[in-house]
């Protein structure tokens, strides 16, 4: 998916993209229209312009992207200020390109960027795993640990029962001693 604001940028993109190999979804000119394209759509990455018509800029637009439907944008501006740089690093691009771009260029940064976003979903995916894992683990350990409570209750419970019955034969030895017997 594409977000840009200037149209002859846009479709000169999306041309350059397609000569390259990638199919282009669709093209928007503001953050708000990405957001929703892009929940509708789910595409597997998007290039977005920075400055953009609308009220949400790129760097908001791509902080929500990420934290809304985890995708991958690769910002492409030709915005190189230490500024807008250090608001661009808060939405966690994939990659970040200066205009004018060649066709290599781009064609490499979308490449780490898709591979990274496959890396990085295997990971969130294992993670997700060892988490149910754990859980279940976690419940196994409490009931083991009920299970032996109980256990152990009856075992405390056998103990007392076998020192009673060892105290009443005691008893009853010490009262056979001193048993009369008829004559």
């Amino acid at each position: 998916m594409i977000v840009e604001d200037e149209a002859i940028v846009a479709a000169d993109l999306a041309e350059r993209l397609a000569r390259i190999g990638y199919d282009v979804l669709v093209s928007v000119a503001s953050g708000e229209e990405a957001l929703v394209v892009a929940g509708a759509q789910r595409p597997d990455l998007v290039l977005m312009d920075i400055r953009l018509q609308g009220l949400m800029d790129g760097v908001e637009a791509a902080s929500e992207l990420r934290s809304r439907l985890h995708l991958p944008v690769v910002f492409l501006t030709a915005y190189a200020e230490s500024s807008t740089l250090q608001r661009a690093k808060i939405a966690e691009p994939y990659g970040y390109i200066l205009k004018p771009i060649t066709d290599r260029e781009l064609e490499i940064v979308i490449e780490m960027a898709l591979y990274k976003s496959r890396v990085d979903l295997t990971i969130e995916q294992s993670n997700t795993q060892l988490e149910q894992r754990l859980a279940e683990l976690r419940e196994k350990c409490a009931e083991l640990e009920r299970f032996n409570k109980v256990t152990v209750g009856r075992e405390l419970r056998m103990i007392e029962l076998k020192q009673e019955v060892n105290t009443l034969r005691m008893n009853a030895g010490q009262t056979e001693k001193y048993r009369i017997e008829p004559n």
